[in-house]
């Protein structure tokens, strides 16, 4: 004797494991996909093309007329294998899926990558540099980084911290 119950609990559960293997399949896909190169455009004679949401960032912050200048690399994969980034004359735009693409440079740059760069404590950046006071700070996914000139030719870098911890 069959219970009616145990066999709406065994469809449920059959439609269940479907859509949970569709949702995988899609998800998979969609990292896949961002993990690609993105089709890129020369704006420098003899120098790496830039594309995707790097190149979005590269064109809002003034091309190779801008704050970052030229590009010096293609676009890498980033030593976690998840995220990318691009080199130019000036600065480093790093991209992942979560943060978007926000450019690093100066000390806070330095700071951030004797850290660890992107698997450090910090993870990936999440704005531009800006002012508070005679700091400069960036925010990044889990801190932010300070950065003050004390004059002299001294300067202070730091971070509060882990706040992901």
């Amino acid at each position: 004797m069959t219970c009616i119950g145990a066999v709406v609990r065994r469809g449920v559960q059959g439609r269940v494991g479907t859509l949970l293997g569709l949702l995988a399949l899609v998800t998979s896909a969609l990292v896949v996909s961002a993990a690609s190169p993105a089709p890129a455009t020369p704006y420098c004679a003899n120098r790496p093309e830039v594309g995707g949401a790097i190149e979005q960032r590269y064109v809002d912050m003034g091309g190779p007329g801008g704050a970052l200048g030229c590009p010096v690399t293609g676009e890498l994969v980033n030593p976690d294998g998840f995220g990318r980034r691009q080199q130019f004359d000036h600065g480093t735009v790093y991209w992942s899926p979560r943060s978007g693409a926000w450019p690093v440079w100066g000390h806070i740059g330095d700071y951030w990558c004797a850290h660890g760069c992107e698997r450090g404590f910090a993870r990936y950046p999440t704005s531009y540099e800006y002012r508070v006071g005679g700091e400069i700070r960036q925010n990044f996914q889990c801190a932010v980084i300070h950065f003050q000139d004390l004059g002299g030719g001294t300067t202070r870098t730091w971070s509060g911290g882990n706040i992901c911890a």
